[in-house]
């Protein structure tokens, strides 16, 4: 009964994995002068985002994903616009 009951349970993971393509919608937590890149973690996830400013800091935002490396948990996204 409890098995049942627990069944359809899911574990959100710290290292979302994403797929090129694929449109999400993220916080900016950080954004570096030098390149002009963003960055956004989800967990322990990292992605750079070009196209990013610092004014976008703190604010949602939509990305789409260019590049993404499940081994080391980090990639590439561009501001959808």
């Amino acid at each position: 009964m409890i098995g049942q009951l627990f069944a359809n349970w899911r574990f959100r993971t710290n290292r979302p994995v994403f797929a090129p393509g694929e449109e999400i919608r993220a916080y900016v937590t950080g954004f570096d002068a030098a390149s002009g890149k963003g960055t956004v973690r989800i967990g322990d996830t990292e992605l750079k985002v070009a196209g990013a400013s610092a004014t976008q800091l703190d604010q949602l935002v939509g990305l789409q994903i260019e590049h993404f490396d499940a081994a080391s948990a980090t990639g590439q996204a561009r501001l959808l616009t």
